[in-house]
């Protein structure tokens, strides 16, 4: 079942700094798993298996590749969500 173990909670997660449920690790990047899944989670249960049974084998090697790559520039990310704000408002009536 997908959601057996979205309600299992890390205590620390890394990239923010508090306590989060498997389920928001899950689909943290716009429904997708976040990019250091597999590095905190593989302590509490089998988190590969789990995501190999569930995603398509396109989408494992992307949370593979997104493992494994360095995370963007603080600057870059910054940009990029200020682009996103700019985008929603523009699309405001």
């Amino acid at each position: 079942m997908l959601n057996e173990h979205d309600q299992d909670v890390l205590l620390r997660c890394r990239r923010l700094g508090h306590e989060v449920t498997f389920g928001y690790c899950r689909q943290e990047t716009g429904g997708k798993p976040c990019r250091l899944i597999l590095d905190c989670w593989w302590e509490q249960f089998d988190v590969r298996a789990f995501l190999h049974a569930h995603l398509s084998a396109e989408e494992m090697a992307q949370v593979a590749r997104a493992g494994a790559s360095r995370p963007p520039a603080k600057v870059v990310s910054l940009f990029d969500l200020i682009q996103q704000a700019k985008d929603r408002l523009k699309d405001k009536p």
